[in-house]
């Protein structure tokens, strides 16, 4: 079993109160995806057309994607991720989107979206959560204003990503586990990587160069608020 994987719900972590264990993401998405509308509501064109951590991909290219990946199937997702590790798939990919018309549009789409999911009654799982958090991580990195993401949310993403990442990733976290200064979540055993909370979903979804630095799991915990222990991305 992966170190991270003890820190899944119902799994061999010391045993406490599961009672409020949920793999609904309803809220937590809905909220990520209000706050990444808000931004881009106040976004103008020259931002829209700025390039992201994304090698090729604009702001706008990384906000029409999240909103025409919605309700897409496990399968669909799987085949995306793969296709991104064959040469010239990020180029296809990139060719077929639909385009937005703006960030007015993209903002429009997202809070129609934030309000669909928390008034239906199906669950939303980690995957589309997983989208709009490294989503708000890319365009607020490249707005030069971060994106309001619960820290339950990153928690959750960078526990999934930690989980399932790739062998160049893993070799860095490898006996380590993962603190977020500004979010206070902790996950895996071993010394800890620390780094903020978009600082650790943005290496573990493989973009940008700076790998999370040693530290203590005590730095920036003043400001921090949240669960350490795993606790903030177990549910």
């Amino acid at each position: 079993m992966a170190d991270f994987a003890r820190y899944l719900p119902l799994s061999n972590r010391p045993r406490h109160d599961e009672s409020g264990v949920t793999s609904d993401r309803r809220d937590e998405t809905a909220t990520v995806l209000a706050a990444l509308a808000a931004l881009l509501r106040a976004t103008d064109d020259d931002t829209w057309a700025r390039a992201t951590a994304r090698p090729g991909w604009s702001v706008g290219d990384v906000a029409a994607e999240l909103v025409a990946g919605f309700d897409r199937s496990a399968a669909q997702r799987a085949l995306d991720a793969a296709g991104r590790i064959v040469r010239g798939s990020e180029a296809r990919r990139l060719a077929e989107l639909p385009r937005l018309e703006g960030p007015a549009r993209a903002a429009q789409l997202l809070d129609a979206r934030a309000l669909a999911l928390r008034e239906r009654e199906r669950r939303t799982g980690i995957a589309e959560l997983d989208d709009a958090v490294v989503t708000a991580v890319l365009i607020g990195d490249a707005a030069g204003r971060p994106v309001p993401v619960p820290p339950v949310a990153s928690g959750a993403v960078a526990l999934r990503r930690a989980a399932a990442a790739p062998v160049e990733i893993r070799a860095v976290i490898s006996g380590h586990s993962l603190h977020a200064t500004d979010a206070g979540w902790t996950i895996g055993r071993g010394s800890p990587l620390v780094g903020t909370a978009a600082e650790l979903v943005r290496f573990l979804a493989g973009y940008g160069t700076t790998a999370p630095r040693p530290g203590s799991i005590h730095d920036g915990d003043a400001d921090a608020g949240g669960a350490s222990g795993g606790r903030a991305a177990s549910d």
